[in-house]
């Protein structure tokens, strides 16, 4: 591909396919095209069919900061991180752990022993979100009461 193509628009190639011709843009083209256009969106949140907008649900849920918190110190299990955030439903807990673990920010270890043991950790990747947690974290605790003053005004 040379690089004049490149910086042809999807909407571009695929007109040039429609008008039939073929001899400028082939369907790899516009796979090409379509590929970069994605990538492009990947970084760009404020995208509507970005995909890392999933990942800023999943790390701005309260719930999420909450539970990721409370593994930054080692493996717990569910009964351990309930009684750390307290206030989860054992389903909005089950939930959240679900998507951290398919997300790749938590690891989920089942034990072959009676009675049944899970241990939930966080991996690589979920240890470097932890940073950014705190941040919030200790944000809102340090603003709480200025912005309590705003809701009562």
């Amino acid at each position: 591909m040379n690089a004049e193509f490149e910086q042809v628009t999807v909407a571009e190639a695929t007109q040039t396919v429609m008008a039939g011709n073929t001899r400028e843009a082939t369907v790899t083209d516009i796979r090409d095209a379509k590929r970069k256009s994605a990538q492009a969106d990947s970084v760009t949140p404020f995208k509507k069919n970005c995909p890392s907008r999933n990942l800023l649900d999943t790390i701005s849920d309260k719930w999420a900061v909450l539970i990721l918190l409370s593994m930054a110190n080692g493996a717990l299990r569910n009964g351990e991180i309930k009684d750390q955030v307290q206030g989860i439903t054992p389903k909005m807990l089950t939930q959240r752990l679900s998507v951290l673990v398919e997300d790749g920010l938590v690891t989920r270890t089942s034990h072959a022993v009676v009675p049944p043991r899970v241990d939930y950790q966080l991996t690589e990747l979920g240890t470097s979100v932890i940073e950014p947690c705190r941040a919030m974290y200790h944000w809102a605790v340090e603003n709480i009461e200025e912005v309590e003053a705003y809701r009562s005004a």
